[in-house]
């Protein structure tokens, strides 16, 4: 797969894998590539398809922040699991054989408090991988905002593998100090957690320009 719901950047180019300059906020838009999309579920309510999958958002029908993601095929819900505290944008990066996927969501607002969660789809069931579970903590304990906390953003996936490319950065505003928007990437297997590479921001930024998609038509 390839990026669109990799964290920074978001720039107006949005979905694609262009997101990777510096750690920013979500575009506001509703946009799509090859690999997924990334949209604002209280100001657009989509639904998404992939493959035999259909894909959304439901937002808290009471309260301005929070929201469930359903994921269902030809109309029998295959999983229903709440994205908590919501409050902006929220991605979603499939690995190629549609069987994986990633979701980066904001739970502070258009600029960061970004979190993920990972899903794998068998048949008619759905497991959440611990994809996170070690490169948070390993990254926190060594970077960290004490006023804002840290972001992390699922970038996409390796090719024809469970390795999922993860970016982890420290808050982008000045009150994290000389901390501020420092950003890391990790491969990690997503279906274990393990730590598989670790990448700097210019190996990052040479992933995101050989890998560029064009928004899905």
């Amino acid at each position: 797969m390839v990026a669109a719901g990799l964290l920074l950047a978001l720039s107006s180019s949005a979905a694609c894998f262009a997101q990777i300059s510096a750690p920013s906020g979500f575009d506001d838009s509703v946009r799509c590539s090859r690999t997924g999309c990334i949209w604002v579920p209280f100001n657009s309510p989509r639904s998404f398809k992939r493959g035999d999958l259909a894909y959304t958002v439901k937002p808290d029908p009471v309260k301005d922040t929070g929201g469930t993601f359903v994921l269902s095929r030809r109309g029998k819900v295959l999983l229903q699991t709440r994205l908590s505290d919501l409050s902006a944008s929220t991605s979603v990066e499939w690995s190629d054989d549609n069987q994986s996927f990633a979701i980066t969501w904001s739970s502070g607002g258009a600029n960061g408090r970004f979190q993920v969660r990972v899903f794998h789809v068998d048949g008619n069931s759905v497991v959440e991988w611990p994809a996170t579970q070690r490169v948070w903590p390993d990254f926190k304990t060594r970077h960290w905002c004490r006023a804002r906390g840290d972001n992390i953003q699922a970038f996409g996936w390796m090719k024809d593998t469970s390795d999922l490319l993860l970016v982890l950065s420290v808050y982008p505003t000045r009150d994290c100090g000389q901390e501020m928007g420092y950003t890391e990437g990790f491969v990690v297997d997503a279906a274990t957690g393990e730590i598989r590479k670790r990448w700097n921001r210019g190996q990052l930024g040479e992933y995101a320009r050989t890998h560029r998609e064009a928004p899905a038509k």
